[in-house]
């Protein structure tokens, strides 16, 4: 769910270039005013936003405070999601470039220790990751990412645990987005380079580019000034509690700021010494026909230009650029829940709108429905469930079919209710805990209502049985 919502919401950025520019006063003033309505709107509580055009931060401004207090600066680096990738995808031509990583090669070459289950007789290449089409799903995906590792040789651990996959397609047919695909191009660049990969991007990538806030690991994260963000509860900021994967670096959780990510995004339209300039066009290079995504990027259907969106449970992110019109942009935010994930595709293609000489549409009012309604029913089945329970204690004589069947569907339904819910979203329970917990706090309580329910009414029901056969037998 939470992939196809941001999916769906970042292509409504894309889809017309950009008219004019934000170097009149006019249109910053526009930018800056629009901005303001927006974080308002939704609340968000700390942001950033870079654009740049001709090689020129024409645009730079923050808004907003932190979760310690302290106030937002074009330096200040957030979490940045699944912006990691282009910045993996960029490692790893830098790497093929030095003749260490060749794209059609298989992967064991570079991961010997990784295996996986197919009957294709192809065999998944290192384009076939970049390309998010080496056949394993986004379901075995998430088994390994966003997960609690040990600092210590994480990537190699979680590679570890991801060995023996089933691939659900053939490697190289079937496009489908799955952080596992970068999790193991991060581990090839640790093993091709003998660095770790928050070493290798550190001296290859954040000190040439002049990246000073960026890091690929927490204790760098933290020095530079990572300050956890916030979690999203009825679309009220929660201070998040800081979670980070220490896996998770080549797929969502680099450590970056707008000012740092705008010296990536110049990089990435006007080259340097990093990449060969052939190399570098691939990167921006769109897919072949039918395809979406590419080295590292997706790219919009109508206007094949690259962009990216991240989430982590308390950040969201967006970037893209438009090479023919050398311009590009970056949005960083630190409040996140999936059922608010469209908010920042609709600011900037707010931003775009005002880019162009237009005036931006009206803002979606965003709803809360699903939690209110999860509330609501949550709240009345507690209220049902002690006057049921007060019900039971009142009565002499019970009817013991009706309270048995009442018991028995109650502890099915706390059995089953999370699979359901599951099954209706077509979401992971894990993904709707990490990135929605408010949901999830109400579907466990409406668990243990289910729970509570069955257990009594059996207790009930049972012992009054138990007493009117004692009462009975006295009698005779």
């Amino acid at each position: 769910m939470k992939k196809a919502i941001f999916f769906l919401g970042s292509l409504l950025l894309l889809l017309t270039p950009f008219a004019a520019s934000a170097k009149t006063e006019d249109t910053k003033q526009k930018i800056t005013n629009f901005m303001e309505e927006s974080l308002d709107m939704y609340n968000i509580p700390g942001t950033s936003l870079a654009i740049l055009e001709n090689g020129e931060t024409i645009y730079h401004n923050q808004w907003g405070g932190l979760s310690d207090g302290s106030n937002v600066t074009a330096d200040t680096p957030f979490l940045i999601g699944s912006l990691s990738k282009p910045i993996t995808s960029l490692a790893i031509m830098m790497l093929v470039e030095d003749g260490k990583i060749r794209l059609d090669e298989p992967i064991q070459s570079y991961i010997p220790s990784f295996t996986y289950q197919t009957d294709s007789s192809k065999q998944i290449t290192v384009l076939h990751l970049l390309e998010q089409t080496s056949g394993i799903s986004a379901l075995e995906g998430l088994k390994v990412t966003d997960k609690d590792w040990p600092k210590e040789g994480a990537i190699n651990q979680a590679i570890k645990e991801l060995s023996g996959v089933a691939l659900s397609h053939e490697p190289g047919e079937v496009y489908e987005y799955n952080s596992a695909n970068y999790l193991l191009l991060g581990s090839i660049i640790e093993n091709v380079s003998n660095q770790t990969f928050s070493d290798f991007l550190h001296m290859n990538i954040f000190i040439p580019l002049g990246m000073k806030n960026s890091a690929a690991d927490y204790e760098s994260a933290v020095e530079k000034g990572y300050i956890p963000g916030f979690k999203s509860w009825f679309g009220k900021a929660v201070v998040s509690d800081g979670f980070y994967d220490h896996a998770g670096a080549p797929y969502g959780y680099i450590a970056s700021s707008s000012n740092d990510l705008a010296k990536f995004l110049t990089f990435m339209l006007e080259g340097g010494d990093l990449l060969s300039e052939q190399n570098l066009k691939l990167l921006k290079t769109p897919p072949e026909e039918g395809k979406t995504y590419g080295y590292g990027w997706h790219f919009s259907k109508t206007e094949h230009f690259p962009y990216h969106g991240g989430a982590t449970s308390d950040f969201r992110t967006q970037m893209f650029l438009m090479p023919e019109e050398n311009i590009a942009a970056v949005l960083l935010t630190n409040k996140y829940n999936f059922i608010e994930d469209a908010q920042v595709s609709h600011i900037m293609n707010g931003i775009q709108s005002i880019l162009n000489g237009k005036e931006p549409d009206e803002l979606p009012v965003q709803s809360y429905s699903i939690q209110w309604s999860i509330l609501g029913v949550t709240l009345l089945l507690a209220i049902l469930t002690i006057i049921h329970f007060f019900s039971l204690r009142r009565k002499k004589v019970l009817n013991k079919k009706i309270p048995f069947t009442v018991g028995i569907i109650s502890l099915l339904l706390a059995v089953g209710l999370i699979p359901l819910f599951v099954y209706v979203t077509g979401t992971p329970w894990k993904s709707i805990r990490f990135f929605a917990p408010d949901i999830s706090l109400l579907i466990y309580c409406l668990v243990v209502i289910f729970a509570l329910n069955g257990i009594v009414t059996l207790i009930i029901t049972i012992i009054k049985k138990n007493y009117l056969s004692m009462s009975l037998s006295k009698r005779l």
